[in-house]
């Protein structure tokens, strides 16, 4: 049996022995997918239809292709002494279940989760008090705070709690600018914030809210995109405007014809924008402006969310690395969706997300061409 499959069963196996001879057991010895018991519903599974990207150059990827985008049902839940594992967030509820639903590691299955392949986990240090809990794994990038950690605030008031009644609210972190400035948009104070460090950390906390993730990390629903745009109400002074999102200084997952595409988009009238020097504010009111947005897949297409309905959006892919989530985000936005997928040269069929730094050789031709076909 797989090391990977057999350390985590075995895991299990010797908590829930130690439990059934009356030891206290730290750690999860079961798995719960889906609303936990008690929990009350916010939205059921739904599901919207969309249109296939296109045009998609050189050639159709079929991670492109899909017609309906499904979302997973939400649910908010009150907790007593439930405990969170970070920097990687887990959650484990009184009964000794890690709850599958809002403990993500990315490429593993829940069952084999790492608070499962640890024998020895650390002591949990109690919280008292009443905190909700928004912290998400993948929650210090600006991508898997906006979409995944922030909606979780409008779960909870959709459930009928008041920010007022929290003593803290418990989040990823607050070092970055983005983090400060949403929190501080949704009324929370940084003082009331805590946040998991950045290394093997465990809460117990004594009285919890706890909300589901919006939908599945990666697929963002309806429900958010009005919520975001709710809280960054944009001053849209100019409508519009054609603007290119590049790679800029990143050390993965460069555009090796970024200077080109660059000049050539210039000529023909589009603004590029660094969003990483802009605040979430002003990166909304530019996104809200937009006709047409050429970018290559990277963080700073979140601020698709903020776009009008019908905005046309190239997005430019390495062939090596195809992941859908800007274009089911486009879905769930009513926006228009084209991929460029490599320079032609290199294309190749990848269904998987494994090589996320893989360079984005895009051409200037077909760039061109995408955008021909795509305003015609």
């Amino acid at each position: 049996m797989n090391i990977k499959v057999l350390r985590p069963q075995t895991a299990r196996g010797w908590r829930r022995l130690a439990r059934g001879l009356g030891c206290r057991v730290r750690g999860p010895v079961n798995v719960l997918h889906g609303k936990p018991p008690g929990g009350c519903v916010i939205d059921h599974k739904r599901n919207k239809g969309g249109v296939v990207s296109g045009p998609m150059l050189p050639k159709e990827h079929p991670l492109l292709t899909t017609r309906q985008i499904d979302y997973r049902g939400t649910w908010v839940k009150g907790c007593k002494d439930l405990k969170v594992y970070g920097p990687t967030v887990n959650v484990v509820d009184e009964a000794g279940h890690l709850l599958a639903d809002v403990s993500i590691e990315w490429g593993r299955k829940a069952e084999e989760n790492w608070t499962f392949r640890r024998f020895i986990l650390p002591k949990a240090k109690l919280v008292t008090g009443r905190t909700l809990v928004l912290a998400s794994t993948g929650g210090g990038t600006y991508f898997h705070w906006i979409t995944d950690v922030l909606p979780r605030f409008r779960l909870a008031q959709r459930a009928g709690y008041n920010l007022s009644i929290f003593d803290h609210v418990l989040v990823n972190g607050l070092d970055q600018r983005f983090q400060q400035e949403t929190m501080q948009r949704l009324g929370i104070l940084p003082e009331r914030c805590l946040s998991l460090a950045p290394y093997n950390h465990a809460l117990c906390l004594e009285e919890a809210v706890l909300p589901s993730l919006p939908g599945v990390p990666g697929v963002v629903p309806p429900e958010t995109i009005d919520f975001l745009q709710s809280i960054f109400t944009t001053k849209t002074i100019v409508t519009g405007r054609n603007i290119f999102i590049g790679r800029g200084g990143a050390t993965h997952r460069a555009l090796i014809h970024e200077g080109k595409i660059e000049a050539m988009l210039n000529e023909r009238g589009f603004e590029s924008v660094e969003c990483e020097k802009l605040s979430v504010q002003e990166q909304a009111d530019i996104f809200s402006s937009a006709n047409v947005v050429v970018g290559a897949h990277g963080a700073a297409l979140t601020n698709l969310v903020f776009c009008r309905p019908g905005t046309r959006v190239v997005e430019l892919f390495s062939p090596a690395y195809v992941n859908p989530c800007y274009r089911d985000l486009c879905v769930a936005a009513e926006l228009r969706h084209a991929a460029v997928i490599g320079s032609g040269k290199d294309w190749v069929l990848s269904e998987r997300h494994d090589i996320p730094s893989a360079p984005i050789t895009a051409s200037w031709e077909l760039v061109e061409k995408a955008l021909a076909d795509f305003v015609r």
